[in-house]
C-alpha cells in the first residue's frame, strides 16, 4: 500500500486538519470493499472534519474581529 503522505505530517491549523482527514477519508473510499468498520471510520472522520471548518471559521472570524478592534483602538490613540 502507497502512504498517503511522502513527508512529515505538520497539523498547525485546522485547514491541515482538514486536508489530512480528507486524504484519508479518500483513501479508505478507494481501498478494498465498505465494511461496517470503514464505514464507522469515515463517519468519524467526516464529523473531525466538518469541526475541524467550523474551527477554521471561527479563526477567520476572530481575526477579522481583531483587525476591526485594532483599527477602533488606533483610531481612539490619535
Amino acid at each position: 500500500m502507497a502512504p498517503l503522505y511522502k513527508n512529515e505530517v505538520r497539523l498547525n491549523k485546522p485547514q491541515d486538519v482538514r486536508r489530512m482527514l480528507s486524504r484519508v477519508i479518500n483513501h479508505l473510499l478507494t481501498t478494498g470493499e465498505m465494511t461496517n468498520e470503514k464505514a464507522k471510520a469515515i463517519n468519524a472522520l467526516s464529523n473531525t472534519t466538518l469541526k475541524s471548518m467550523e474551527m477554521g471559521e471561527l479563526q477567520e472570524e476572530l481575526e477579522q474581529l481583531k483587525e476591526v478592534v485594532q483599527k477602533l483602538e488606533g483610531g481612539v490613540n490619535k
